[in-house]
């Protein structure tokens, strides 16, 4: 069984890892990419042939225009197949990101116990809300890159080799064997340092999820709290960044000095040994801009893998962070002994989870009130039942930002240039608390159908006719299902 997206089933029963990650850009605007990129390398390298012997014409004096038209045509075709792959590299990032959204869902859908766990969520939320997304693009961009120059290089290379002089290919296979050597022996340290630098800009970005609140809210005493740690986290950052970029661009820079150096070793050798040979020495002066733009390819190649291992390390913490781990202590934290569970009169404490789950299930219709003192975890016990239920229940939490259809008429329209559009008169724009939650619930009672449903405060923000209106939903929900209720108020 697959979906739409090209995931089964039995994939994600697989164990995860950042190959695996890595092998959601493998799709056909992938392959398609990569076909376009071969057939932009060989138009490349039919255009070094075709000046080679626009160079051996000219040395023989029968230099003709259409040499040069030749030239024109396949070098633009080069461009224009070239600037066409992208369009299928964007299409295969968006796809990739859209696959890791997926399997994220899929994978920690059951996990309820994470919703209020901070560290897990500064952890993983910069994943969920774009970093991961750009890892995906990064990561997309190095390996088109990379692999263009390589094509481009190949083939080229074997042009000059088999039209000039047989020890430029084998100058340029010296160069990638003692530039794979460098890379092979430092791609820990370049890992390491990318690593944390990526840990330390993600908990910088997390400090920011809380701007908003410690702004807007104007109180001096929380704002100077928030700043404080802001700012230590920023510093943290700069520094961990600064060690990242300086590893990859030294090694970087060594890389390109040893790739020049050899190439240029060669080609002096080459003219050397070929002074008085016309045809051999113009085709080397023709193709000596082509020749530049080689060594400069090795050079950019070996920054380019540079950062395909920085952008891997990148992958590595997205796959890290794919299963967040739950607190094995979370049920600890429920205080049972001070829980009191109500329901039509009745009084019942519970000393475990399965009594309470027996309890829940002790009638398949019917509300069941949770009491108990500040801290004694009664929002823990309606996440650990629905952690233990799954899908059989809907958990609704205090603090939700829950996808709900209503909540789509708060979305700012923009016109073509992303400016907002003023809303008509006609439409209300923007609910408040009160309303938000009462138009939720509306929807849970006339969209869903679960067996099985957890309320956490529902009447928490709520006038008295909204929450007449709000029990009066809830009553409805009870006489279909179970329904399982955290309430400070009583029941009017």
């Amino acid at each position: 069984m697959a979906d739409r997206f090209g995931l089964s089933w039995r994939m994600i029963q697989q164990p995860f890892s950042p190959l695996f990650l890595a092998r959601f850009l493998l799709c056909r605007p992938f392959y398609i990419m990569l076909l376009l990129m071969l057939i932009e390398a060989s138009l490349s390298a039919a255009t070094t042939y075709l000046v080679i012997e626009t160079g051996r014409d000219v040395a023989k004096g029968t230099f003709l225009m259409a040499d040069l038209l030749w030239i024109l045509a396949a070098q633009s075709a080069a461009y224009i197949v070239g600037a066409v792959s992208w369009i299928f590299a964007e299409r295969t990032g968006f796809l990739a990101y859209a696959r890791y959204t997926l399997r994220f869902a899929r994978d920690n859908r059951h996990k309820t116990q994470l919703l209020g766990d901070k560290p897990a969520r500064d952890q993983v939320e910069p994943f969920l809300t774009g970093e991961t997304f750009y890892v995906y693009f990064h990561l997309l961009y190095e390996i088109e890159g990379d692999l263009r120059i390589l094509l481009a290089l190949i083939l080229n290379v074997i042009v000059i080799g088999t039209q000039i002089d047989s020890s430029l290919p084998l100058a340029y296979g010296l160069v990638f064997v003692v530039l794979f050597t460098l890379q092979w022996t430092m791609r820990k340290r370049v890992a390491t340092a990318y690593r944390e630098n990526q840990r330390m800009t993600n908990r910088m970005t997390a400090q920011g999820y809380t701007a908003w609140d410690n702004v807007f809210a104007g109180n001096r005493y929380n704002l100077r709290l928030w700043l404080g740690g802001f700012k230590s986290k920023l510093r943290d950052g700069l520094d961990a960044q600064i060690r990242a970029i300086m590893t990859k661009e030294g090694l970087s820079a060594a890389s390109g000095i040893i790739g020049l150096s050899i190439v240029f070793a060669a080609m002096a050798l080459v003219a050397t040994r070929n002074l008085t040979d016309l045809e051999v020495m113009i085709a080397l002066a023709a193709t000596l801009p082509r020749q530049i733009d080689m060594t400069n390819d090795i050079h950019t190649f070996t920054s380019g893998w540079n950062e395909l291992l920085a952008q891997w390390a990148r992958m590595t913490g997205v796959a890290d962070s794919m299963h967040p781990n739950v607190d094995p202590d979370f049920d600890a934290r429920m205080k049972l002994d001070r829980l009191v569970l109500r329901e039509s009169g009745n009084a019942v404490s519970v000393a475990s989870l399965d009594d309470a789950l027996g309890l829940v299930f002790g009638h398949p219709t019917g509300r069941i009130n949770v009491r108990g003192p500040n801290g004694a975890g009664k929002s823990t016990l309606l996440t650990s039942l629905k952690a233990a239920v799954k899908n059989r229940a809907y958990y609704w939490p205090t603090a939700d930002r829950l996808a709900f259809a209503f909540s789509k008429l708060d979305e700012i329209e923009t016109d073509e240039d992303g400016d907002p559009i003023e809303p008509s008169e006609t439409k209300k724009v923007g609910y408040s608390s009160g309303e938000r939650q009462l138009r939720a619930l509306q929807e849970i009672v006339h969209h869903t159908d679960a067996a099985v449903y957890l309320l956490d405060e529902w009447d928490a923000n709520l006038d008295p006719n909204n929450r007449a209106a709000a029990d009066v939903l809830v009553e409805e929900l009870a006489r279909r299902a179970r329904v399982i209720e955290i309430s400070h108020r009583d029941r009017i």
